[in-house]
């Protein structure tokens, strides 16, 4: 039906939340690029995805003006968010030019010094101590605990209190760029970022971003940068490996495969884990030209949202593309977006994947998924997140 369907994107469509490849396959095959909510562009393809994130023509969405879409109530002017478009305010992945390419570098250069590997592997040690002998347990406890720790060693902080406000902090900022968040939660990130400003006091990564910036940077412009390091770090990771867990115990032979597998046969599951759970769903840009697509003309400066998990569901482009295939190779997929842009913290969850995969497949060989209904979905967009995994000791 092309253009002419009536069809449009919509996260409320019923069952959305619990699967929302139903919907998106339809989207992108029947309407693949038309106006949805916020008067915005819709993209689903992946032809047209890829190009326009790998693309130098585009740039990205500055988040300030996404706010100011929104809700007035959420600036400082209103009093009740004061803090919000600060905390916000060097987020990487809002940023365009010199100043994106500025804080890049100084992320970037902070986290390959880091010894990844070493962190990785005593985090799995000391989570598998701690969840010793349960007969049942949370996948999204479970990878929460691990991930904690690995950030807690790259970010060398003093100053978590505990897994439980780590894991507030990181999902509220997280949802400080979702859609349709109800005013009270917009407090709650306000509140959230005034207390995390004590994490990082003191810390090698305060001092390492630090370093690599300017000495007259304000203590909230790095304050920033380190808030957006640890709730990337936290946040995306936690999702990309409960939702690779959970697949592989869908599909219980996979952890054979993994327990057996070759580093090259490992990495290629690992790309596929990325592509069919897509955790990140959507991305947005901005064209500074008027741009043509299927006939169409899209003004300049318009909000294109880009949507990766339907792009790495496009049959067009994969085959066999809702099915995950361990050894898919080539696999092209948009998880980690593409351009200049391109996720900063692939490298580490390519990593984390690498060197937890096969001990936690270990770990988890005798359990199952818990019976009828093991996973809860957060009503998240951009972010796909799984609220709770139920597992259990086979019988």
């Amino acid at each position: 039906m092309g253009r002419n369907s009536k069809i449009t994107w919509n996260p409320y469509t019923p069952g959305y939340f619990e699967n929302p490849y139903d919907h998106l396959r339809q989207c992108r095959e029947e309407n693949p690029v038309h106006i949805g909510m916020q008067n915005s562009w819709m993209f689903f393809r992946y032809e047209e995805v890829s190009d326009i994130l790998r693309s130098g023509e585009f740039e990205v969405s500055e988040i300030n003006e996404y706010f100011k879409q929104k809700e007035d109530y959420i600036f400082s002017g209103s009093g009740q968010c004061p803090y919000l478009s600060k905390g916000t305010k060097q987020w990487p992945m809002y940023l365009n030019g010199e100043h994106h390419k500025r804080v890049r570098m100084a992320m970037g250069k902070a986290f390959n010094s880091m010894p990844l590997a070493q962190l990785i592997k005593e985090s799995i040690e000391e989570c598998h101590l701690q969840f010793a002998s349960f007969e049942r347990l949370d996948i999204t406890d479970y990878c929460a605990q691990f991930i904690f720790l690995v950030v807690e060693k790259m970010f060398g902080v003093s100053n978590y209190e505990s897994l439980d406000k780590i894991r507030l902090y990181s999902n509220l900022l997280a949802r400080s760029q979702d859609l349709f968040i109800p005013k009270q939660v917009y407090l709650d990130i306000n509140k959230q970022f005034l207390w995390g400003k004590k994490i990082f006091s003191g810390s090698p990564y305060q001092e390492m971003i630090e370093s690599s910036l300017e000495k007259d940077d304000a203590e909230e412009d790095l304050y920033s940068i380190m808030a957006i390091s640890l709730m990337a770090a936290f946040e995306t990771s936690k999702d990309n490996l409960s939702l690779s867990l959970y697949q592989i115990l869908r599909k219980p032979d996979l952890i054979d495969t993994i327990l057996s597998c070759s580093t090259q046969e490992l990495n290629l599951l690992i790309e596929e884990l990325f592509r069919f759970s897509s955790p990140l769903q959507y991305t947005v840009r901005i064209n500074r030209k008027p741009l043509f697509v299927d006939g169409m003309e899209i003004s300049e400066n318009s909000k294109l949202y880009l949507c990766l998990a339907s792009a790495n569901r496009d049959s067009d482009k994969f085959d066999k593309p809702d099915e995950l295939v361990a050894d898919r190779n080539p696999n092209d997929h948009l998880s980690f977006g593409g351009g200049v842009h391109y996720c900063l913290g692939a490298t580490i969850a390519r990593q984390e994947l690498r060197h937890c995969l096969k001990p936690m497949a270990q770990f988890l060989k005798d359990y199952q998924l818990a019976s009828p209904e093991p996973i809860k979905w957060s009503k998240q967009i951009f972010m796909r997140t799984a609220k709770s995994i139920a597992v259990e000791l086979k019988k």
